[in-house]
């Protein structure tokens, strides 16, 4: 297995620092090979986090893996690549900057739809397939209200499930 840390904005977006929620902050390099992957030489360009680590290592050892673990084994892509997968990368960051200030995001294949400080301090929806650089900020597109609902409800869901108050 070889990960990383995470990305480094080189001036995108106005910014040359780590501490942000787009996407070349964001994502890691991932790369899982050896007995138990069956689809040896395959790129996968499904969705996951750092926390789906552990849990895949525990299923390629036949270790247990505890319950607790918010993680999912990423076994199912190690046999297919492009098996259904429906699970978002969650990303969290408190700029050095501005440390009262908190920013989730929630990154699916298609979007990332990012609040601060649950929304007080503007929100971010970005659609990666007609916007790869994250140009456009469609958080205030009314087409789309519905759908930056559901992400946003995913996101305050999943992070509660984490551990984060809706209070902070």
């Amino acid at each position: 297995m070889f990960w990383a840390d995470h990305g480094y904005n080189l001036g995108e977006h106005g910014q040359w620092m780590k501490q942000t929620l787009f996407e070349p902050a964001a994502r890691v390099p991932l790369m899982i090979g050896g007995a138990g992957v069956e689809a040896r030489g395959q790129g996968c360009l499904r969705t996951t986090e750092h926390i789906d680590i552990y849990p895949t290592v525990a299923e390629l050892c036949g270790l247990q893996r505890p319950t607790y673990l918010h993680g999912r084994s990423l076994m199912p892509l190690l046999k297919n690549p492009n098996a259904r997968w429906d699970h978002p990368a969650v990303t969290q960051v408190h700029p050095p900057a501005a440390p009262q200030v908190r920013g989730y995001s929630i990154r699916t294949e298609r979007y990332r739809y990012t609040f601060w400080n649950e929304g007080a301090k503007g929100e971010e929806m970005y659609d990666y397939a007609k916007d790869p650089r994250e140009l456009h900020n469609l958080a205030s597109d009314t087409s789309i209200a519905p759908l930056k609902q559901t992400l946003r409800a995913r996101l305050e869901s999943i992070t509660a499930a984490r551990g984060r108050s809706s209070k902070t």
